[in-house]
């Protein structure tokens, strides 16, 4: 159809950087509600339950609606749809080469209420200049799939197996097959608390094993799943992958699963090539930080509160006094090395001493070095869990009033936290770090490798939720050092303090 049309296609070619399942594209005069029926229909037959593939596509019109409602640039006024699926959900992007949304416009905008309002488990929205903006949603597939377990949970009175059934475990990577067996055994060590609802959809997780989104190793018992690890990774081009989702059966603790896993997983993405693994540990007791440092693995921050309080794990203590905060870990496997870090001063010396506790090479530079032109950034919310994550690309002068207007069109979530990521081969990010400080932000964790970019300052803003701090435990006073740091600096700048340095 011509260009006042739809064009609907199953073909990728309008987008040859990311797979599609289907393509509309609706040009000036086409009515919005089409690029929604599309989708809906493309949902149902994907595995979303009908409620809720019609929440997506009255989100999906009124993207198309709001984008409608602005200039368009250079005359371009068709807006493009795209859906794709793959282990973690179904994504559909809604672009168009019109005028951004300007300061405090995405607040009131009803797609963004939608959104806090569940009608998506995440957006993720970007402006890229003259080449237009994107609003991506995401909603999770197969929510019908939910296993109704026979298993008991599993608390701290199970009885442990003997050493002769510890030892007859077999350690392997995990086939498509083995997806419901390990929702039990998640089941059996978390309840329905696990923050991954993927881990209790077997489809779910036998797409993203099929898809290469999850690497993942399972311990085996006989026919029974009694552990899992996985590398896992939010976009199949990331450098590096979050090694995570380890899960060990209650009655198998004790006989070194853990350790037996972590190793197997470390051998595997030694094959792989890559730089190396990240993660995110709990904090309400120190079991998974001791399994990642007897790996090699190294303390890299502290996240507060990033965690919802509703997780909880059986067989060990949970305290339910406010969100949990997570230790950020960095295992090295074959990290490239050779690039600069531009940090503000108060944080180069403790950055100094974890990169000689990582055993990569990193040049630490707390020379402060103003920014320049636009700042380019892409934002991610994570309704469902109350987290938000701005990607910074480009660090511009104008960085800190762009931030913002980023909370301000925030303020419409329910949110506890706020991420914000810099580049740190960026010159500027030394600067960056210290200006946005007047907006809330404090030192999080650094990230190597984690961006296509390269390594990555992750500051934090909260938003005073309640935050358990009273059970918080370290493996070692390495972790000790950077989660004081962490405090340290997050007190000072809610005091309004300035950096020392």
């Amino acid at each position: 159809m011509g260009h006042d049309g739809v064009v609907s296609s199953t073909d990728s070619a309008a987008d040859p950087g990311a797979p599609a399942d289907l393509i509309v594209v609706l040009g000036e005069h086409a009515p919005v509600s089409a690029g929604g029926h599309a989708v809906r229909a493309a949902a149902l037959a994907l595995g979303v339950l009908a409620e809720r593939a019609t929440r997506l596509e009255a989100l999906v019109d009124q993207l198309a609606i709001e984008a409608r409602s602005r200039e368009s640039v250079a005359g371009d006024a068709d807006i493009r749809i795209l859906l794709r699926h793959d282990g973690h959900g179904l994504h559909v992007e809604v672009r168009d080469r019109r005028l951004p949304l300007g300061p405090g416009e995405a607040r009131r905008a009803d797609s963004r209420r939608l959104v806090a309002m569940g009608f998506a488990d995440r957006i993720h929205v970007e402006s890229l200049g003259a080449d237009g903006n994107i609003a991506v949603c995401t909603v999770a597939l197969d929510e019908h799939d939910l296993v109704e377990h026979d298993d008991a949970v599993l608390d701290e009175a199970a009885p442990r197996v003997s050493d002769e059934v510890a030892a007859s475990v077999v350690v392997r990577r995990m086939e498509p097959a083995d997806a419901l067996g390990v929702a039990r055994c998640v089941y059996r060590c978390y309840g329905y608390s696990y923050l991954d609802p993927m881990m209790y959809r077997p489809r779910q997780m036998r797409r993203a094993v099929e898809s290469g989104v999850m690497r993942s190793l399972v311990a085996v018992a006989g026919d029974e799943v009694v552990g899992h690890i996985a590398m896992t990774y939010e976009h199949l081009d990331d450098p590096v992958p979050e090694g995570g989702k380890l899960v060990v059966d209650p009655r198998f603790r004790g006989h070194h699963l853990a350790e037996r896993l972590g190793r197997a997983r470390l051998d595997w993405a030694r094959e792989l090539g890559l730089p190396g693994l990240w993660a995110e540990c709990v904090t309400n007791h120190v079991f998974s930080q001791r399994e990642v440092v007897s790996l090699g693995a190294v303390e890299t921050g502290f996240l507060i509160g990033a965690q919802p309080e509703s997780v909880q794990m059986q067989a060990v203590a949970n305290a339910v006094e406010g969100r949990h905060s997570l230790m950020a870990v960095y295992l090295p496997v074959a990290d490239p090395g050779g690039s600069v870090l531009y940090v503000p001063g108060v944080h180069g010396p403790l950055m100094a001493r974890v990169r000689d506790r990582l055993g990569i090479e990193r040049e630490v530079e707390t020379e402060v070095r103003p920014a320049t032109g636009r700042t380019v950034a892409r934002l991610t919310v994570n309704a469902a869990i109350g987290l938000s994550e701005i990607r910074v690309e480009r660090v511009g002068a104008d960085l800190v009033d762009h931030l913002a207007d980023q909370l301000d069109d925030l303020s419409t979530f329910d949110l506890a936290v706020v991420h914000l990521d810099l580049p740190l081969a960026d010159p500027a990010t030394g600067w960056a770090a210290t200006a946005v400080e007047r907006l809330g932000w404090s030192f999080g964790a650094w990230l190597p490798c984690i961006s296509p970019g390269g390594d990555v300052l992750r500051l934090q803003r909260l938003a005073g939720r309640p935050v358990d701090m009273v059970h918080v435990e370290c493996a070692r006073p390495e972790g000790e050092e950077v989660r004081d740091h962490v405090l340290a600096e997050w007190r000072r700048v809610a005091r309004g303090r300035t950096s020392p340095d």
